[in-house]
């Protein structure tokens, strides 16, 4: 007779876990993953394989009730008991008993990472973290160089996940982006930035070396693609013209799904697959229309960022044109009359005050100088690499669009030369193995897209970091800028009690006066 824990009072700890688990999807918690997820010093791999024999009649976990028997087992387990289900008939009207096991996050963490080798067609499994931490890519630009008729530059790549520094040109990206497009028309391939060869000024340098590293950055941070010889090649080979020996290497690579493995194609499997497909590419439509309205919104914060950006530069050169009148004011050495200042003997005092007020107009410039500068650097290096993920994933819908239009072609051209096909099998049957192949290519695609859409939703909480980021920013210049203004009016306080303080005889004799 099985045991029923609905007598039982079930802890917290118990529902918490298995809403984690049934967010990643309760079927997927297998014998080959529930051993490795609690498995620790006082649950081997023995007692959880007892624990799983003893409760779950399936190739995987079906019910909530399951999944708390197993934690009641682990909790027995690790006070020493056998492992029998019968043990929990003595929890009736009481609360079970609660495990040891890791927190929450952790369980998540290393579910996630196990879900990863287990699941990789349908799920990503990946979080923002998982995919910051498969590599970081600096590139830098090498001094100029001049070529036989124009100048041509040079940049330095260093991977850190394969610990090595290479030199790069312009034409070995284009190499590596051809190469990859090819191998991966249905994953999202960032854009390269433009070539240009007259007009270069450092501006134009510094924005292509900017958007060559988050290119390589967002394939580096593909799960799928960061694997590939290709990418591995770019960033290691030593020798010289990496360009045209990655493309002598890699010239006769298939594209991904050429090394899909083969697939039945009987009539029931196809109207299954139809099905399936069916439904994914609605919600892939979904997805779509959703990701275009994000990557507008980006874009459209990013100009006003940029907005604000250019008009603080324009402030911080104002505060510091205002420093150098300030400075000109307090050095300047007209000799005032009496004749022109009457009774209003207030000017000198003011003068000699104004020499220190340079300081505060220069820290004012350069702290807001000093924002813009970190501005730039997240909306450049984080808020771009954003956007341009997200018009790598618009391309690649185009892409997908266009295959899902000329299947619909394929498949009305053979129908109506089946019908006008004279012969028996032969014409029919070569229509049904191109419809067949069509088919199972735009299912791959279908898969992949999923996959890249979950990369998509991965990758956007990278904007929790970008919005974090530039508030940190603020909140530590609007400090600074405080303290300075703080001092600046302390000082300006102090310039007219020193006035206040002068006696009368003090203020005739002010240096700069003349009698007249």
């Amino acid at each position: 007779m099985p045991v029923d824990l609905s007598t039982g009072s079930i802890p917290s700890i118990y529902r918490d876990l298995f809403e984690m688990i049934n967010l990643h999807g309760i079927d997927k918690l297998t014998l080959t993953v529930f051993v490795p997820l609690f498995e620790s010093p006082t649950l081997t791999k023995a007692i959880l394989n007892q624990i799983w024999n003893a409760v779950i009649k399936t190739n995987s976990l079906s019910s909530r009730n399951e999944f708390y028997k197993c934690l009641a087992l682990m909790a027995l387990a690790q006070q020493g008991k056998n492992v029998d289900e019968r043990l929990l008939d003595n929890y009736m009207n009481r609360e079970l008993p609660i495990p040891t096991i890791d927190s929450n996050k952790e369980l998540e963490d290393r579910l996630l990472r196990i879900l990863r080798n287990e699941q990789g067609q349908n799920a990503l499994c990946f979080r923002y973290g998982d995919l910051c931490s498969l590599d970081t890519i600096q590139v830098d630009l090498v001094p100029d160089k001049k070529g036989v008729l124009i100048r041509h530059f040079e940049y330095e790549v260093s991977s850190m996940r394969h610990k090595n520094k290479v030199f790069r040109r312009y034409n070995d990206f284009v190499a590596l982006h051809e190469l990859l497009t090819l191998k991966y028309p249905f994953r999202i391939i960032p854009q390269l930035p433009p070539k240009k060869t007259v007009n270069v000024d450092k501006e134009f340098i510094e924005e292509r070396r900017r958007s060559l590293k988050r290119y390589l950055e967002i394939l580096c941070r593909h799960p799928i693609v960061c694997e590939t010889e290709i990418i591995k090649f770019f960033l290691t080979f030593q020798g010289t013209s990496c360009g045209d020996n990655m493309k002598a290497t890699f010239k006769n690579a298939l594209d991904e799904f050429s090394h899909e493995p083969p697939t039945s194609s009987s009539s029931i499997d196809r109207i299954e697959r139809h099905e399936a497909d069916s439904n994914g590419i609605r919600m892939f439509q979904t997805s779509q229309t959703h990701v275009s309205f994000l990557h507008q919104q980006f874009f459209q914060i990013r100009g006003y960022l940029k907005n604000i950006n250019e008009r603080n530069v324009k402030a911080a050169d104002d505060y510091s044109r205002i420093e150098k009148a300030l400075q000109l004011i307090s050095t300047d050495s007209t000799e005032v009359q009496r004749w022109a200042t009457g009774l209003n003997d207030y000017w000198p005092t003011i003068q000699t005050g104004l020499v220190e007020l340079p300081i505060e107009m220069n820290a004012v410039s350069e702290r807001i100088r000093e924002e813009c500068i970190r501005e730039d650097e997240v909306i450049n290096d984080h808020l771009d690499m954003l956007i341009e993920l997200l018009q790598g994933y618009k391309d690649l819908c185009k892409r997908f669009e266009e295959s899902l239009q000329l299947e619909q072609r394929a498949i009305h051209k053979a129908t109506n030369q089946n019908r006008r096909s004279l012969t028996t099998n032969d014409l029919s049957s070569k229509n049904e193995n191109n419809l067949d192949t069509i088919e199972k290519r735009n299912n791959h695609a279908l898969k992949c897209i999923q996959i890249e859409t979950q990369l998509i939703y991965a990758n956007l909480e990278a904007f929790v970091y970008i919005l974090s980021g530039l508030g940190n920013i603020q909140s530590k210049v609007s400090a600074d800028l405080l303290n300075v203004w703080k001092s600046f009016s302390n000082k300006i306080s102090q310039l007219g009690q020193t006035y206040i303080n002068k006696s009368s005889i003090q203020r005739a004799n002010t240096i700069g006066f003349k009698n007249s």
